[in-house]
């Protein structure tokens, strides 16, 4: 299963209809998905993702997906060599210091039930 924290978004319709289990945070999302709907997922953050935010989906492998101010989007399969590189994209779009990757995505809630536990 994979796992994502999704806010910056205005409609999950597309989700919802595509059979995504959804949990409802405020104004954000909690979702878990198969690997077979990664495709989906990653073309519907693509596509509504706001400008200057960013997603992340936890599973296999922990993939990033920026969407910068000027709408250009950059991808990130986290390693060990662009671990750095991820962690000041996190700080400069949330204007936060984080400590690390790890401790960033372990202090969300919906992450600490779901892949942490």
């Amino acid at each position: 299963m994979n796992y994502s924290y999704v806010m910056g978004v205005n409609d999950i319709t597309e989700l919802k209809d595509n059979g995504f289990e959804i949990e409802a945070y405020g104004n954000s999302y909690g979702i878990s998905f198969s690997n077979d709907k990664i495709p989906i997922f990653e073309e519907y953050i693509c596509n509504n993702l706001n400008n200057g935010f960013w997603n992340e989906y936890l599973g296999k492998d922990k993939v990033f997906i920026f969407k910068f101010n000027d709408g250009s989007i950059k991808k990130y399969i986290l390693d060990s060599d662009n671990e750095s590189v991820v962690l000041d994209l996190c700080r400069e779009f949330a204007n936060c210091d984080f400590v690390s990757i790890d401790d960033m995505l372990s202090g969300n809630e919906f992450y600490l039930k779901k892949y942490y536990n």
